[in-house]
């Protein structure tokens, strides 16, 4: 059996989906969340075979997302000094090593994934790994739904202790707030939304497989988020499937648009009062005390980073019992500062340039289907940080990084300097002949 990076990414979002969110291995204290010691543990893997090969990286070429995330830590690291030459608590100074680790062991997972996969025919393994793993996800989340009963609370793992109470799903008129494994229904619905492109392009190009195969995760996953009585949830949805229509044909967006229509109609007819939840979150979001805590931060976090401007006070020092800002990019630039928020943005827009840059230049298929795919995952991904401490929750921040890592892999197998893919499915074989 085949051991590879793919292998490694594939146990890292077994753990990351499968172990509740904030379960933590006790002996270890707060260095004990299992997907970042996996992540960790990965990174190290990445090295000696950076240092194993007779070439320098794993694949040979220009590789700007690699180039970016190296920006970054970079930042983070004088950051990181910046605060520790600083007078500091205690706390903040655990805080400051713990965040430092956070973030090694996403960049280790983006490497992983941006560095390791060897072929567009493990390139396409993985994706519909993830896009199983994305659609269990999803239905565990409708169990919930249903029962109204977490099941989380039940499962018990000798060494591992949990912050938080799991024993119940949250409640919004009436109707249980799905988390699956999730720290909470935001979290659940950023990962969620960030699969949903990938398994909505597979269903519709990976002709490889049978169709049952291919759609079952995409129709999970639709579903979830129509039903998760989440504002982020819904932006999700949306804005994934909104952000594919360019890339398809006249006949597939009156399809999406019926399906769309139909599939709201059911939605009503089966579960009563869910439509009219949805368009309360929306027209009353003014109102709404998430948002107000979100809008009246604004102050506080330019207070913040008026201190340390450039580089930010640490990343990993701005604690939650300071203030919950709900935007990732605030608190990155009170941590990071300025550069660093820059550089976060910088990553982020160059993963998804790249992206479709590259799915431009293939040929019409799966290959270069999968192009706006992952625009729309990273795009996606980016608006639902600016609405929650996605780097504080484990799914959120390992998944954001996941797929910048993949979108960097998609460059490096198919960039347009290159005069075809490494591999090819038989669809696309067929087509070029």
């Amino acid at each position: 059996m085949r051991f590879d990076a793919v292998s490694v990414l594939t146990l890292y979002i077994v753990i990351l989906y499968a172990v509740p969110s904030d379960l933590s291995l006790t002996s270890f204290g707060g260095a004990g969340s299992p997907i970042m010691i996996f992540g960790l543990l990965g990174g190290i893997w990445w090295a000696w075979r950076q240092v194993s090969r007779s070439e320098s990286a794993m694949n040979p070429g220009h590789q700007p997302v690699r180039i970016v995330l190296f920006v970054l830590l970079t930042i983070a690291v004088i950051s990181y000094i910046g605060a520790m030459l600083s007078p500091r608590e205690s706390v903040e100074v655990n805080g400051a090593d713990l965040g430092l680790l956070r973030l090694l062991s996403l960049a280790s997972v983006l490497l992983l994934a941006n560095d390791g996969i060897g072929d567009g025919a493990r390139f396409r393994t993985f994706l519909r790994r993830l896009c199983f793993a994305g659609s269990l996800f999803a239905a565990f989340g409708l169990v919930q739904f249903v029962t109204k009963q977490s099941f989380v609370d039940r499962l018990v793992i000798p060494g591992f202790s949990a912050s938080q109470d799991f024993s119940a799903v949250q409640d919004r008129s009436g109707f249980a707030r799905a988390a699956a494994t999730a720290t909470n229904p935001l979290e659940y619905a950023f990962v969620l939304a960030m699969i949903l492109p990938i398994a909505v392009t597979l269903a519709l190009d990976d002709t490889d497989r049978p169709r049952w195969r291919r759609w079952t995760p995409a129709f999970v996953i639709v579903v979830a988020l129509a039903i998760s009585g989440s504002r982020s949830g819904i932006v999700g949805l949306i804005l994934g499937l909104l952000l594919l229509f360019p890339a398809w044909n006249s006949g597939r967006r009156i399809r999406a648009i019926v399906i769309g229509v139909i599939g709201a109609g059911l939605v009503y007819l089966a579960v009563p009062g869910m439509i009219g939840t949805v368009r309360y979150l929306f027209l009353n979001v003014g109102q709404d005390a998430s948002t107000t805590s979100r809008t009246n931060s604004y102050d506080l976090a330019l207070t913040f980073i008026g201190r340390s401007p450039l580089f930010g006070r640490g990343f990993g020092t701005f604690l939650p019992q300071y203030r919950i800002l709900d935007n990732q990019y605030l608190l990155a630039a009170i941590e990071l500062g300025i550069v660093g928020l820059a550089a976060l943005l910088a990553l982020i827009i160059v993963a998804a340039i790249v992206a479709l840059r590259t799915g431009l230049s293939r040929p019409p298929g799966l290959t270069r289907s999968l192009g706006p795919a992952l625009l729309s995952s990273v795009a996606v991904g980016a608006v639902l940080t600016a609405f929650s401490d996605a780097f504080s929750f484990r799914m959120s921040a390992g998944t954001l990084f996941l797929m910048l890592g993949v979108c960097g892999a998609y460059w490096r197998l198919y960039r347009p300097d290159r005069e075809q893919p490494q591999t090819m499915s038989g669809t696309e074989l067929s087509r070029r002949r």
